[in-house]
This record gives structure tokens, C-alpha cells and sequence, in this order.
């Protein structure tokens, strides 16, 4: 479900910079990508790229 949510503010940031709303929107565009590479970080496993047995 968590995954959803960067695209549901990427609509929301299309909407408001088709609306006008240049800071709400660069605003937004900011915390969908904070919030996609944090899904993302949480779903890699670093082990095998850094050699440690973990």
C-alpha cells in the first residue's frame, strides 16, 4: 500500500501544476520522491553489492 502513495502525489503535484500552483506542486514532486526512495531503500539488500556475510 505504501508503494501507492508516490503515485498518488504525483497526481496530486500534476493537478496542482496544472492548476497554477507552482510551490504546491514543486512541493509535493519533493515528497513523492523522498517517500519513493525510502520505499525503495527498505527493499534492497545491500550484502551481496558490499561483500559482507551478513
Amino acid at each position: 500500500m505504501i508503494m501507492l502513495l508516490p503515485f498518488l502525489l504525483g497526481t496530486l503535484a500534476i493537478w496542482l501544476g496544472l492548476r497554477g500552483r507552482r510551490g504546491a506542486s514543486f512541493a509535493f514532486w519533493t515528497l513523492t520522491l523522498i517517500l519513493f526512495a525510502m520505499a525503495v531503500a527498505g527493499q534492497w539488500n545491500l550484502a551481496p553489492l558490499t561483500g559482507l556475510r551478513l
